[in-house]
């Protein structure tokens, strides 16, 4: 896989994230078409540049959210 498809793919679960709440693996595979390979590929990097924050939810799963970080 090339950088700049993790890249592209990294853009495609960014855009997802952006709404606010938080994603399982299972929600961003529907919603983005993406693989499993794919969406953990762009997790990593989204991880890496401090975009991401991973938490565990009630149930057990990971879930996935945005980091809005403001400056001033």
């Amino acid at each position: 896989m090339y950088k700049k498809l993790i890249g592209t793919n990294a853009g495609i679960i960014w855009n997802l994230l952006n709404n606010n709440q938080r994603w399982n693996i299972a929600e961003l595979r529907e919603a983005s078409g993406l693989t499993e390979k794919e969406i953990y590929t762009a997790i990593g990097w989204l991880a890496r540049e401090n975009k991401i924050e991973i938490e565990k939810s009630q149930n057990g799963e990971e879930v996935y959210y945005l980091v809005i970080e403001y400056y001033f």
